[in-house]
């Protein structure tokens, strides 16, 4: 074999295992088929919706900027959204994504207060729940096709009786259903070189 064509072939080897090994460190979910590799870094853009008719939020424009997936210990990544409504700015979250210690220790970043809400991964949805102000509240986010959706369902916190079913009452349901405007190949990229950089200095 020409010596051109065995470069060349080493050089198409060499950038399929830099593929591969970046959808191994890619810890954003499958798809609910379970066939595709979801990637919600990226900017994405959207509409909420809030329930009951008059509830605070309904109609307000979002984008939501998400970083590379955090793919080591002690680290985090962007997780910014901000809510407009006719073009003036309502309301800024400026939080963070963060893994603590082990791929299961996750949690959000509030910006504004400091306070860290533990998010799991259950099948292929990011899951959350808090307490707020005498609320409840399950904040839900999937990808369904090229759709990134969160729900959160906010109820009352009356307290739990032992042996007695308690009702709480529902207060409203807030929707955002968003579509990626962008996505840094770059940024991506950055990403994978620096959890490779990680795991060098770790084996080192």
């Amino acid at each position: 074999m020409p010596m051109d064509e065995c470069r060349s072939c080493f050089v198409i080897f060499l950038l399929l295992i830099a593929i591969v090994e970046c959808k191994k460190i890619d810890g954003w979910p499958m798809s609910a088929s379970g066939t595709v590799q979801t990637n919600w870094t990226g900017t994405w853009y959207g509409a909420t919706e809030a329930y009951p008719k008059g509830t605070l939020g309904n109609g307000w424009n979002v984008t939501f900027e998400i970083g590379p997936y955090p793919m080591v210990d002690n680290n985090c990544t962007m997780w910014r959204s901000i809510f407009k409504e006719n073009g003036t700015i309502k309301l800024t979250k400026d939080n963070r994504f963060c893994r603590e210690h082990g791929p299961d220790d996750l949690y959000i970043y509030d910006g504004s207060s400091g306070v860290k809400v533990a998010v799991q991964w259950i099948h292929n949805m990011l899951v959350s729940s808090f307490k707020y102000n005498g609320v409840f509240a399950v904040a839900t986010m999937r990808m369904r096709g090229d759709i990134l959706e969160e729900e959160i369902l906010i109820t009352g916190d009356n307290p739990a009786i032992k042996d007695v079913m308690v009702s709480v009452r529902t207060h409203s349901i807030h929707l955002k259903t968003m579509r990626r405007m962008s996505m840094s190949n770059k940024t991506i990229s950055n990403s994978c070189k620096k959890n490779k950089d990680t795991r060098s200095k770790k084996r080192g």
